[in-house]
């Protein structure tokens, strides 16, 4: 039996235009938010809820447990968060005090701008399944350091070149990312051939578009390939065809929907872009073995 609709809780989308309004206004255009040592406090930011940016978040003080799609993460001080968009996040715990500076880009900047840098793929990559990093004193100082150039100077003049200042600052901010990362991980995250580029690639195209996408012809195309090829080089290099990894998109989306919101199944099989709610409870049930409703009654 589905829920009552007038109780359910909808999906809450956190929007960088939200977080302009409400937790600062030190921003570019809307396009990017900047805040320094913001108080953790979820009556400014209605949890869980789907990000429609990407979030750097550096924890500055305090400790408390954030869950990012179907996983939690416990965060302490010196802890980077990247959350990136169309992810689910939720904050379970938190210590009174507990402090942050977050860093937030429209999806304008992070799909235009950022993948045109191929040098930050694996960052990207690494960062959808392993969000939560640990960092010493010394690499959270030196994050912290691009976090206060950009306040600066997104609290001064709106002078001609201030964008361009804004967007090489950001994307310093990356590359330091990167080396934090190449000291952590070594030179294997970060050389690929060309095999490992199409994945990476292929990953994020499905990361951005399964929900209205499950054609494998579909991304292939968008990546200028055959689809043979495609299904080739994602076996080769992952183990799974191209298809099991859209479907493992799908079902993660199905199960966060169904765990986090009250949504109805026939409102999640919308979401989702199914014909119908029997073939999207069959589609689920396929793959994970219980129907929505069991899945929700099981782990809600």
């Amino acid at each position: 039996m589905e829920e009552n609709p007038t109780h359910r809780q909808e999906v809450n989308e956190l929007t960088l235009q939200g977080m302009a309004r409400k937790v600062n206004n030190v921003n570019l255009d809307e396009e990017i938010v900047v805040v320094q040592d913001w108080e953790v406090d979820k009556s400014k930011v209605v949890l869980p809820a789907r990000v429609d940016a990407l979030l750097i978040l550096l924890c500055t003080a305090g400790k408390g447990r954030i869950g990012i799609d179907l996983r939690e993460y416990d965060v302490k001080t010196n802890t980077l968060v990247i959350i990136q968009p169309k992810n689910y996040v939720h904050l379970y715990s938190y210590e009174d005090g507990a402090r942050a500076n977050i860093l937030a880009c429209s999806r304008h900047v992070v799909e235009d701008v950022l993948p045109k840098l191929t040098d930050l793929l694996p960052l990207l990559i690494h960062h959808r399944t392993e969000p939560v990093t640990h960092l010493t004193e010394e690499e959270a100082a030196a994050l912290h350091g691009f976090f206060t150039f950009l306040k600066t100077k997104l609290n001064g003049p709106r002078t001609p070149f201030l964008q361009r200042k804004v967007m090489c600052m950001l994307q310093a901010a990356l590359f330091e990312m990167m080396d934090i990362h190449h000291a952590k991980a070594g030179d294997s995250m970060f050389h690929r051939n060309r095999k490992e580029e199409i994945m990476a690639r292929f990953i994020i195209a499905v990361s951005e578009n399964f929900r209205e996408r499950r054609e494998v012809a579909w991304y292939a195309e968008h990546l200028c390939i055959t689809p043979k090829h495609l299904s080739n080089v994602a076996k080769a290099t992952s183990g799974r065809t191209a298809g099991e990894w859209i479907e493992s998109y799908v079902t993660m989306e199905a199960k966060v929907l169904l765990k986090t919101t009250d949504q109805t199944v026939q409102e999640i099989s919308s979401l989702l872009n199914f014909t119908s709610q029997s073939f999207f409870g069959k589609y689920f049930k396929r793959r994970t073995g219980l129907s929505p409703s069991e899945f929700r009654s099981r782990y809600r």
